[in-house]
């Protein structure tokens, strides 16, 4: 069976920060190999005999990609499958965050259909929706001919209740390479009362300035 693959201690991580890719065997092997998709760093290797391996990554822009591992069992000498995809996004802050906007405004209904939009004109490949709180995006989407990508929550509840922000990809070579995150927008979800007769939930949605609710971690 193929290993698993984990990044800690997140996602998203900025230039220079410390990152720890864990190969999780289901055996114990003699030959553990970590490499990028994208091969702009070479494959790192590890020959002890152990069933979890740790491979260290001080985050330059070429790390920014696509990583899996795969290890070579003794008996029978045989290299195994790949492991799924993880990917490390690097954050770089010499590029200007991106704008964000929330639609409609105001107080909405619980079940409501949210857009969230964010822009950035000439630098954007794609746009990523980040949620405070989570280490992985919620959702990517390419931008329109103006640079600005169109996200939608569907039918809102209580559990969307938080605060949300945009960074963009960066057009060029490294595919992983992100802007900072920009303003956030911030949805305060009302429960929807027990009474079946009983008007239902809303949606505060206020947008907000600054980069420090999002946490790099």
């Amino acid at each position: 069976p193929p290993p698993s693959l984990s990044l800690h201690p997140s996602q998203v991580v900025s230039l220079g920060d410390n990152v720890t890719l864990r190969c999780h065997l289901p055996r114990m092997a003699s030959r553990i190999q970590l490499c990028q998709d994208q091969h702009l760093t070479p494959c790192m290797d590890e020959y002890e005999m152990q069933d979890v391996v740790d491979f260290y990554i001080t985050t330059k822009r070429e790390h920014a990609g696509t990583y899996r591992c795969q290890y070579q069992a003794l008996k029978p000498l045989k290299t195994s499958e790949k492991s799924d995809p993880v990917e490390l996004v690097v954050t770089d802050h010499s590029f200007t965050p991106p704008g964000i906007s929330l639609s409609p405004g105001g107080l909405v209904r619980t079940g409501t259909n949210i857009t969230i939009r964010c822009w950035k004109k000439d630098y954007g490949a794609a746009f990523l929706l980040h949620k405070d709180g989570c280490s992985a995006a919620l959702q990517r989407q390419h931008p329109d001919d103006g640079g600005m990508a169109t996200f939608t929550l569907f039918r809102v509840t209580p559990a969307d209740n938080g605060t949300y922000r945009c960074s963009y990809l960066i057009k060029g070579y490294f595919p992983l390479l992100s802007s900072p995150l920009g303003d956030n927008v911030t949805l305060e979800v009302t429960p929807t009362p027990a009474h079946p007769d009983a008007r239902g939930g809303e949606i505060s949605a206020m947008v907000g300035n600054g980069l420090n609710g999002f946490q790099h971690l």
